[in-house]
């Protein structure tokens, strides 16, 4: 039987799983629910990645040749958070009913940094809901700043663009502070509109704003980095434009503080990942390739999706197989190419 292996990119909302052989061929794709086990607990995590692992070798168990996975199969998961025994039970419990096999747990940095560059060495900055950077040296994660949280750091993340919205919008909103485009978006999110300013005259105060209080508490802090699309929509307006120019600074000064000032850094390459930058900051800020690479000493900048295709790249390599440049690209167009199934 064929050798194989599967690889896990676990994240707070989803996780996806792909089943690949020795050649870096695609058998198989999954999907569920968030994996994270800070975030979603310790079983409800393991449970969506054993579903996201299960759809995987169902959809290999369909192709020609019937079921492809090999007893055994090395499993690597790359996620965010700490990983506790309770955890790594609970994957075993979840994962071994399925014949797969050893389970190894990498960070999500280095997934991400894998999806992008095949050498051993390099630099990494996700930007989500969270954000942090790593230094990458013989395929470890070396050096790491950021990743602290919401309450912590997180500078230039979603949750940090999120706040900032929220903050202008409630200045505008008290006239404390300049008026913002951002302001009719969020109330239009929360259901409730400006007053003119003959209303507000009548009133204690704003009832705009006392909505907006109520929303941004009535839940989880974090829950307000569902906001942050806020400040890209809102794209010509200024006090949008700034809170998206310090973002790209703040991301730029943990790429600075990983990469330091080794001269081995200077011909690396930079991959970045996470929504809110790939999507987000990288199209909206024109300035923020440069400042990002020129933080890194001028390395080369590679956007990737998520961290699938790294952590596929490590299952190989446990297989005993060489992943160069050319076999990331092929991994990396037949994964995208089975998550539009």
């Amino acid at each position: 039987m064929m050798k194989t292996t599967l690889a896990v990119d676990a994240g707070g909302t989803s996780s996806r799983a792909a089943l690949v052989d020795a050649s870096a061929r695609r058998l198989g794709s999954g999907r569920a629910g968030g994996g994270n086990p800070t975030s979603s607990g310790v079983d409800a995590a393991a449970t969506q990645i054993a579903l996201a692992a299960r759809a995987a070798l169902d959809q290999a168990g369909n192709t020609p040749g019937g079921p492809a996975v090999a007893a055994g199969s090395p499993v690597v998961i790359t996620q965010a958070g700490l990983v506790s025994d309770a955890y790594r039970r609970a994957l075993d419990a979840h994962l071994r009913p399925l014949g797969l096999g050893p389970v190894v747990i990498e960070p999500d940095l280095l997934g991400m940094y894998g999806s992008g560059s095949a050498s051993p060495d390099g630099i990494v900055l996700v930007a989500g809901t969270g954000s942090v950077a790593g230094r990458i040296r013989d395929r470890r994660v070396v050096r790491e700043v950021g990743g602290a949280g919401w309450l912590l750091g997180d500078g230039g993340s979603g949750f940090w663009i999120a706040r900032r919205v929220v903050r202008a919008v409630a200045a505008d909103l008290d006239d404390i502070g300049p008026r913002t485009a951002l302001t009719p978006l969020l109330c239009q999110m929360i259901g409730t509109t400006p007053e003119t300013t003959s209303d507000q005259a009548h009133r204690r105060r704003s009832s705009a704003l006392d909505a907006l209080i109520r929303s941004v508490n009535d839940g989880p802090p974090i829950a307000i980095a569902r906001l942050a699309p806020l400040a890209f929509l809102a794209i010509d307006d200024e006090v949008a434009l700034a809170i998206l120019d310090a973002a790209v600074d703040r991301l730029a000064l943990l790429v600075e503080r990983v990469t330091g000032l080794d001269s081995d850094d200077r011909d690396a390459t930079l991959v970045v990942g996470g929504s809110v930058l790939v999507n987000g900051l990288l199209p909206a800020v024109c300035s923020a390739r440069e400042r990002l690479s020129a933080a890194a000493a001028g390395a080369r900048l590679v956007p990737v999706a998520d961290g699938l295709v790294g952590a596929a790249a490590l299952g190989l390599r446990m297989l005993g197989e060489d992943v160069d440049d050319a076999t990331l690209g092929r991994l990396r167009r037949d994964l995208a190419a089975g998550a539009t199934r």
